[in-house]
């Protein structure tokens, strides 16, 4: 299993194509509903981990916010473009200790779920914990263990295209139900669209699923309260068809 360091090392430079689609936009636009009803301000200073490229953090960012964004992999952060609101570093979540301390702490696009066992998840926890402001609001989203136990993952095929590259990725996931993990088997072919040039690779992503039950223990053990659960991007409450949940914790 590969660190998380090092999972996107191939593919973070078509990390962006192959998520064009995403409305990253309309993500944060969601998410600052469910952070703004319960307390968050419009000059709030947020720390974004497992930022990636970055697209999130400059949305935020776009909105008025202050934003530092931390990322594991150099190859993605070499990838991110700056923006004057998003201060970026180089780190892993599970050890990040600055001195400084924010009003929001966010990890997007299922960030927890890559803490893939009970040590590395329980110490993520406890770097949200350590740089929460009292009343500050650790927001994530997380598959969802009901979810994918009912719908079960299945083998997917993606294929992106632009004027210099064409993309194929092959997803075959393999379930540790012992573990409440699955592991994604990614097989990438890279065309070079006017050489020909051929590239292929392969990463493992090794994903954590939770049931709320789980997040609720964390929460405790780190000084942090639930105060909201939603099925990601609706007002639906989480039901055995929601892969990802959104969960918004506060520090007690």
């Amino acid at each position: 299993m590969e660190a998380s360091s090092s999972i996107f090392k191939n593919s973070a430079s078509i990390y962006d194509l192959l998520y064009e689609e995403k409305d990253t936009r309309g993500e944060v636009r969601w998410i600052l509903s469910e952070l703004e009803t319960v307390g968050l301000k419009n000059d709030a200073k947020i720390l974004e981990i497992g930022s990636g490229t970055g697209r999130h953090a400059r949305a935020f960012a776009d909105l008025g916010f202050s934003v530092t964004a931390v990322e594991p992999s150099e190859p993605m952060l070499k990838r991110a473009t700056p923006h004057d609101r998003v201060s970026y570093l180089l780190g892993d979540g599970g050890s990040l200790r600055i001195d400084e301390k924010f009003d929001a702490i966010l990890a997007l696009f299922h960030v927890v779920s890559y803490q893939s066992s009970l040590s590395d998840v329980s110490n993520f926890f406890e770097t949200a914990s350590r740089h929460l402001k009292t009343g500050g609001i650790f927001g994530f989203d997380v598959w969802y263990s009901p979810a994918v136990m009912s719908l079960r993952p299945e083998r997917r095929i993606l294929t992106k295209e632009n004027a210099q590259l064409r993309v194929t990725r092959g997803a075959t996931p393999s379930e540790d139900v012992q573990n409440s993990r699955v592991d994604v088997h990614y097989a990438y072919t890279v065309e070079e669209i006017n050489s020909g040039d051929v590239n292929r690779f392969e990463e493992i992503h090794a994903m954590r699923h939770f049931t709320q039950g789980e997040i609720q223990l964390l929460a405790d053990s780190h000084g942090l309260s639930i105060v909201g659960v939603r099925e990601f991007m609706s007002d639906r409450k989480p039901s055995r068809d929601t892969w990802g949940v959104w969960f918004t914790l506060q520090k007690v």
